[in-house]
């Protein structure tokens, strides 16, 4: 059987495999987009997705580049202009406000199937992007001026690069034989769509508590048809495992009396809960991001803690960096799968995703440890930062990706 031949392979149509392959489209890259399963692009509006991401303005703007953010605004999102974060043991504190570093607002709020559903459609609309869907690939074959990719069903596909944004457990770093590093928190997230007694006015509480953070993501109800637009938050409580069980089991009124006294009742009494569901966390990160004519992007690459949100970010960054590098590869009429134009992509990112990793071990560690010591290092440190503009300033800038 003929393969079918494109420049570009791309496995996961997740967020940053969709992103991937509308950046790809482009520049004028002929991609096939391989996916287990079709998306839904149908719900009812009166409930959120359980799974929501904190955008930052830099992937914003990337939205707003590729033509998919007004069908994201369309749809729903939500902004938040300020942050509030708070050690539960300590008396630090901090607050970040966008208008600190003339912005309307730090970033926003977005669920998940919002944002598939954009970069979905809009991908369907490209005649560069080939969707092989639903499919699964099962054989990997590296030549020296091409890469070939057999499906479930058979079909053969031919290209000079293939991209892996088949997430944590990607099937393409295995067959590369890329290894990771990895490391189990023992902790695990809970996450939830809850309504407060009082607004969460327009921004993203965070409190730590010793067993791990406990955030409170603003919701704008939008287009459904709540009857408090701005009492509606994504919760996202990291706990350890044990603890985690617990709280999954509890009805929906004691979750709720327990979560409202967890968050020292900053947004008042906790009136309601839609469904719970929780997932162990740990982080990997792959030894390499790309070998003979394979890329690596996303969670393929890095699974990092969800503490500060930038795990989408952090692989949104990823695909536009990998494209832009492809992109210039193409001007200069230079082979886009020669390691030399990969190793560009590798070594522009390592740096960032490195620096991510540690961060955010480094806060997880810090905020979960009650000696004294501890104690007063951090709450002198946050309250330091909140009265040093040009620290804090630089902070919400590197967040919000600018």
């Amino acid at each position: 059987m003929n393969a079918l031949e494109f420049d570009i392979i791309i496995l996961g149509g997740g967020l940053v495999g969709l992103t991937a392959a509308n950046l790809c489209a482009q520049q004028g890259f002929s991609v096939a987009l391989v996916e287990r399963q079709e998306p839904h692009l149908s719900w009812d509006d009166n409930h959120f997705d359980i799974r929501c991401s904190a955008i930052s303005k830099a992937s914003q703007m990337l939205f707003q580049e590729m033509g998919v953010w007004d069908a994201m605004v369309k749809e729903r999102v939500s902004s938040y202009q300020r942050m509030h974060v708070w050690d539960a043991l300590g008396f630090g504190e901090i607050t970040f406000d966008a208008a600190e570093v003339g912005e309307a607002d730090l970033g926003h709020i977005i669920e998940n199937r919002v944002m598939q559903k954009a970069l979905w459609v809009h991908a369907k609309q490209s005649t560069h992007i080939h969707f092989l869907v639903p499919s699964s690939p099962v054989a990997l074959h590296v030549e020296p001026e091409h890469v070939f990719l057999t499906l479930q069903d058979q079909t053969s596909l031919k290209a000079k690069l293939i991209i892996g944004a088949d997430g944590g457990h990607s099937w393409l770093r295995e067959r590369a034989n890329i290894e990771s590093k990895q490391h189990d928190y023992h902790q695990s997230a809970l996450v939830a769509t809850v309504c407060t007694e009082l607004s969460h006015q327009q921004t993203a509480w965070q409190r730590f508590l010793p067993e791990g953070p406990l955030a409170f993501l603003p919701l704008n109800s939008g287009n459904s048809h709540q009857p408090n637009p701005y009492n509606l938050s994504s919760i996202v409580w990291t706990s350890t495992t044990e603890k985690t069980k617990t709280l999954m089991s509890f009805t929906d009124a004691k979750f709720c009396e327990e979560l409202a006294h967890a968050f020292d009742y900053r947004l008042g009494s906790v009136l309601s809960t839609a469904e719970r569901r929780d997932f162990s966390l740990s982080r990997m990160h792959a030894n390499h991001y790309i070998s003979d004519r394979v890329a690596l992007i996303g969670d393929a690459i890095h699974v990092i803690h969800p503490l500060a949100g930038q795990g989408v970010n952090l692989g949104l960054g990823d695909a536009r960096k990998l494209v832009e590098t492809l992109s210039s590869a193409n001007k200069r009429t230079s082979d886009i799968g020669h390691h030399l134009v990969l190793r560009k992509y590798a070594r522009a990112r390592k740096g960032q995703i490195l620096s991510t990793l540690l961060g955010m071990d480094f806060l997880n560690r810090m905020f979960t440890r009650e000696d004294t010591l501890s104690l007063g290092l951090r709450s002198i440190g946050l309250n330091f930062v909140d009265k040093t503009a040009f620290l804090k300033k630089k902070m919400m800038l590197q967040a919000m990706g600018l």
